[in-house]
């Protein structure tokens, strides 16, 4: 995402505002990943990561919302957040190291079940606005009737019941794990929301193509609850995940021309193909 000199120049101002020790900040560097619009800087000796309210407006994604859900969180789960104002949300750097693969999935449990056990958030996921906003957001020539089909299907099915509500993530896999001394710790929270626990167990694993045995016993017997029930509803929102998935990646082939989305959306199109037959 580029960013000009214009932007640049908000965001100083809100460093200055924000971060009194902080006269001016350092070199601002883009952050990879998939979504974009992330900016690393240092300030007053600290390092710190900012990122830009989106020009396109998603339902129930915003900048305030991510910024209650980080000031609600542990500290070892998260970063802390430092301030939001004028269409920037700043966050303190995560030292640590961002593997390549997301590492023991016993442990992911442990992470995910300690997210799930916090108090609330105050508002629930809803994937079919989600869902709609994509469909709608698209370029014309990629909805196809398998999109089209999937889509009604799901509006007239509606979302599965929750197994367990809980303060939600929604975006884990290996570039949003910081790996620390002390365990691993989420970034990026522009997702996070309530939501069955089921359902960010089925994202975790569609994301990352992950053992799904092992992540659903292991998250099993530390929450009390029957494997075979769990797999039931992980099963369930299966579909749902998927269809989120290629979704998200069509709108954002449409948003950067990016073929790497085209090639990402290919594939998730086929799991719910062959799902369909």
């Amino acid at each position: 995402m580029p960013y000009s000199k214009r932007s640049k120049a908000a965001l100083q101002a809100v460093i200055t505002k924000c971060i009194p020790a902080a006269e001016a900040a350092g070199c601002f560097s883009a952050l990879e990943g998939l979504s974009g619009g992330s900016l690393h800087f240092t300030a007053g000796g600290q390092e710190y990561v900012a990122r830009q309210q989106p020009a396109a407006a998603m339902p129930g994604v915003s900048l305030s919302r991510q910024h209650r859900a980080l000031k609600r969180i542990p500290r070892g789960i998260g970063p802390r957040p430092v301030c939001n104002a004028d269409g920037w949300l700043i966050v303190e750097w995560l030292a640590g190291e961002v593997k390549s693969d997301i590492g023991p999935l016993p442990r992911l449990a442990a992470l995910l079940y300690h997210l799930h056990g916090q108090a609330r958030f105050g508002w629930r996921i809803s994937l079919l606005p989600l869902l709609e906003h994509y469909w709608q957001h698209a370029e014309p020539g990629r909805r196809s009737l398998l999109w089209l089909r999937c889509l009604q299907r799901m509006r007239r099915r509606g979302e599965p019941k929750p197994l367990r509500l809980a303060p939600l993530h929604m975006d884990v896999h290996a570039g949003n794990l910081v790996h620390q001394q002390s365990g691993m710790k989420l970034i990026d929270w522009e997702y996070a929301g309530d939501g069955d626990i089921a359902l960010e167990l089925a994202a975790t694993i569609a994301a990352s193509g992950l053992d799904g045995e092992t992540l659903i016993n292991s998250y099993a017997r530390m929450s009390n609850v029957a494997p075979e029930r769990l797999r039931r509803q992980v099963n369930r929102w299966r579909p749902w995940v998927i269809m989120l998935m290629a979704s998200w990646y069509e709108c954002r082939w449409q948003q950067t021309q990016d073929r790497t989305f085209i090639a990402l959306a290919d594939g998730a199109w086929s799991l719910l193909r062959a799902k369909n037959r």
